[in-house]
């Protein structure tokens, strides 16, 4: 059991770095490395109190409330990031054969053919896994082609007022939503679980 529960750190370790990744989507560079040096001065302070504990001098509690005090700076930023804008009139670029979200963009779209929409964010697990698996799958991709569907990519990694809108017009607060928009028919929400049979079964409704 000792042994067991050591071994539990590791997922939580896998846990830090995926959060740390996430945190530099949301922000910069910058902050992953405030983010760094707030855990090592963490980690500082709690070697310095259990080293306190084990009948070290007083200094060691000093030092230990200097580390956490300096994690608390380092870090203050992270809680306080800028503000979010809307999405620019341009949507983001590209990637493969996604396009970037606007609501003027998918507009456009939804009148020249069907539009599948995937609201998906980075710090979403589900999202990721659906992406990975299904989304990204050449026969889906394929069949997405052979039926001229459009597809968009609306990234709400930042809590994109544009895309909370959509979202809030769909019923929906949180991601992941799928949906095929359907000209002249009402948008197709798909589950939030995705298989490549789900997708081919929309497609199909065409």
């Amino acid at each position: 059991m000792v042994r067991f529960r050591q071994f539990l750190a590791f997922p939580l370790y896998a846990t830090v770095a995926w959060l740390a990744w996430v945190l530099g989507t949301q922000l910069d560079v910058d902050a992953v490395l405030r983010l760094a040096i707030a855990l090592i001065a963490v980690a500082l302070a709690l070697w310095a109190w259990h080293a306190s504990r084990m009948g070290g001098r007083a200094g060691w509690r000093w030092l230990a409330l200097a580390a956490l005090a300096g994690a608390m700076v380092v870090a203050r930023p992270l809680a306080t990031p800028p503000p979010v804008e809307a999405s620019p009139a341009r949507p983001a670029a590209a990637t493969g054969p996604w396009q970037g979200y606007t609501a003027g963009r998918l507009a456009e779209l939804a009148t020249a053919g069907p539009v599948f929409v995937d609201f998906t964010a980075a710090w979403c697990v589900t999202c990721q896994v659906n992406k990975r698996l299904v989304l990204n799958d050449p026969a889906v991709l394929a069949a997405f082609g052979a039926r001229r569907v459009a597809l968009v990519r609306a990234d709400w990694t930042r809590r994109d007022p544009d895309i909370t809108r959509a979202l809030a017009a769909l019923g929906r607060n949180g991601v992941p939503v799928y949906v095929l928009y359907r000209p002249g028919r009402e948008p197709l929400l798909l589950p939030e679980v995705l298989t490549a049979g789900t997708v081919v079964d929309a497609l199909a409704t065409l």
